[in-house]
């Protein structure tokens, strides 16, 4: 049933420092989830599970696992990968959770779409396909379990869409979401307009000129006249106050 098989062997849990000891050695802690069963905790190898879990990414594929006890007695489980956390630096497994899958019990998986072909709209009408849903919420049988949800878009035209409740599942498989749920689309491609000026803004870029109004502050004391203009007379002294005296004389 399984193609993928590891081994395991039971784990007594003694806090982080017991965690650090066993990645020392090449191994993970790890512990099984199920449906019918408590979790239980195991060890596992740190080289062959990463390596397993590249392999089945996204494929929720069924393993087998052979557990050998202390005595030496051995027993195998079907399970699948849970969840896994990683080192935030180097990205290392730090720990992984299984799940215990019975044969007798559905189970709910989140199974890839998979568009199949060339859309009419695209190839014949220049559109736009678009490929909003990913992945499908399901729930099946450990043997009913897809590898991936197939949706034709051969004949689908310009501004028409595949919706959920259009596709049939797979056998045994029941789908979870929204019947409306947008799989597949496809539009008319926009073309991009250049933007227009703003109301009342200027052809050309705007010069700015001074204009001194009337009034204005004269010259600072000690400035040269610009060239070509006259001189401005000088202010009358002051009533009683006694006349400049020309230079040179005294």
């Amino acid at each position: 049933m399984a193609e993928y098989k590891f081994d395991a062997v039971p784990r007594t849990p003694n806090g982080k420092k017991g965690a650090r000891g066993l990645r020392s050695a090449d191994k993970l802690p790890a512990v099984v989830y199920g449906a019918t069963t408590k979790p239980y905790p195991i060890e596992v190898s740190a080289k062959e599970i990463p390596l397993l879990y590249l392999r089945t990414l996204g494929r929720n594929t069924l393993m087998t696992m052979s557990l050998t006890d202390e005595k030496g007695a051995k027993s195998e489980s079907i399970v699948m990968f849970k969840e896994v956390q990683r080192e935030p630096v180097k990205n290392k497994f730090q720990h992984v959770d299984f799940y215990q899958v019975d044969p007798k019990f559905p189970i709910n998986l989140r199974i890839p779409v998979v568009l199949e072909g060339v859309p009419k709209g695209v190839r014949e009408q220049g559109g736009l396909l678009n490929h909003p849903t990913r992945a499908l919420r399901v729930r099946c049988l450990p043997a009913d379990i897809p590898a991936e949800i197939k949706v034709d878009i051969t004949e689908l035209g310009l501004d028409e869409s595949v919706l959920l409740k259009d596709v049939t599942p797979p056998k045994g498989v029941v789908f979870q979401g929204d019947p409306h749920t947008v799989l597949a689309q496809v539009t008319m491609i926009e073309e991009e307009k250049a933007p227009e000026p703003a109301a009342g803004a200027a052809a050309g870029p705007e010069v700015i000129t001074e204009k001194k109004a009337e009034g204005d502050a004269a010259p600072a004391a000690g400035a040269k006249p610009a060239a070509g203009a006259k001189a401005a007379p000088a202010a009358p002294a002051a009533k009683g106050a006694p006349a400049p005296k020309a230079p040179g004389k005294k």
